[in-house]
């Protein structure tokens, strides 16, 4: 079980907002699993890992440090980029304040807590989560997007047009069942143009694959195209989703070092663990994404048009970027509920191929 090993008491926990600096009192605990601190009266724990500092000097802590000066400030650098900063000064336990700061990193990492009891439920059992394999499903989330102009169509409820896509689609009003047929063949594995979020100020974000190399312009099936693609609006902005972006092979190569960075056995230093980081590129690769992501989100906000993302296949990239869209855009998602309808609609029922690497899948024709 949980023993305590260390505590210091007295100590301020640093507290900044838009006023300025706060601190909180309360008392420092260094256990055999965690380090915690309980302000007065008792509030919540929490996990870091540490590095020490004074008003005068600085020093990082690892496992092999001896403190030669009592320290007046803990700052804890956390795994999920948190900094916080305890202060000892006037405190009356100095000593306590070394033994507390000194005695964590002695501990290495502490091991991971186990999940409460009770954790398993996954994402489905919410009973408020849309998963998009029903009609009323589709047409519920199309009420509270507003969208007027959109239609559920059941054009592909038994796969027969595009396997990899979903059996119901939000396609615009106007177009017919028969129309919307004709738009399939110019797609890369068929998947058509078709609506991810309308925006409240009227413009709409539709994801398609590439064209495909046998698709004739002059046929009149492209008028079922430009329907689709302009759905009402004058004009259609196509954004490439892979420009500016990693591939979906350098976004899981970063990872899979991310992973092994932030494992309790990783074995590199305290000191070098912010080098190691950026060495990953995770941090680069997620910038870019938002970065594009903010583009385009303004772009919905500021004009009223359709845009479209368009990816050679529809089935990586575009899930990323209509995902972080939506979440940057619409309050909604980034709720409990909202944010598990978003994966279910941009992710599982849109075809992403889960179970096959980055880059590692043959193409559907």
């Amino acid at each position: 079980g949980e023993h305590v090993l260390e505590a210091a008491a007295h100590v301020r926990k640093i507290v900044r907002s838009r006023d300025g600096e706060g601190s909180v009192l309360g008392t420092l605990y260094c256990t055999n699993l965690r380090v915690a601190f309980v302000p007065e009266p008792p509030h919540s724990s929490t996990w870091f890992s540490p590095a020490v500092n004074s008003f005068t000097k600085a020093k990082v802590l690892t496992a092999s440090s001896t403190l030669k000066f009592i320290p007046e400030e803990l700052v804890l650098y956390c795994r999920d980029f948190r900094v916080l900063r305890f202060r000892f000064c006037n405190s009356g336990l100095e000593s306590r304040a070394c033994q507390v700061s000194s005695y964590h990193c002695r501990q290495g990492h502490p091991p991971r807590r186990p999940s409460p009891a009770g954790d398993s439920q996954g994402p489905s059992s919410s009973p408020s989560t849309l998963l998009f394999e029903r009609p009323c499903d589709w047409e519920k989330e199309l009420r509270r997007l507003g969208a007027a102009g959109w239609r559920v169509s059941p054009v592909n409820e038994r796969f027969d047009m595009a396997t990899s896509l979903p059996k119901y689609l939000w396609v615009p009003s106007r177009l017919l069942d028969n129309e919307l047929k004709r738009a399939f063949g110019h797609f890369n594995a068929r998947r058509i143009p078709r609506l991810c979020w309308h925006h409240p100020g009227g413009s709409d974000l539709l994801r398609a694959a590439g064209f495909h190399a046998d698709s004739d312009p002059e046929k009149e099936d492209v008028r079922s195209v430009e329907a689709l693609m302009l759905a009402g609006h004058a004009q259609c902005v196509i954004v490439e989703t892979t420009a500016d972006l990693p591939s979906p092979a350098e976004i899981q190569l970063s990872y899979l070092k991310l992973r092994a960075l932030c494992l309790p056995d990783s074995s590199v230093a305290d000191e070098k663990w912010l080098s190691a980081l950026e060495g990953t590129r995770w941090l680069e690769h997620v910038r870019a994404c938002v970065r594009k992501a903010c583009e385009v989100a303004a772009l919905l906000a500021e004009r009223s048009c359709s845009i479209m993302l368009q990816e050679s296949d529809d089935r990586d990239l575009n899930c990323l970027l209509a995902s972080l869209i939506q979440v940057l855009s619409d309050p909604h998602t980034r709720t409990q509920s909202g944010f598990q309808s978003l994966l279910q609609k941009e992710w599982v029922v849109a075809g992403h191929p889960f179970l096959h690497g980055a880059g590692n899948r043959t193409q559907e024709s």
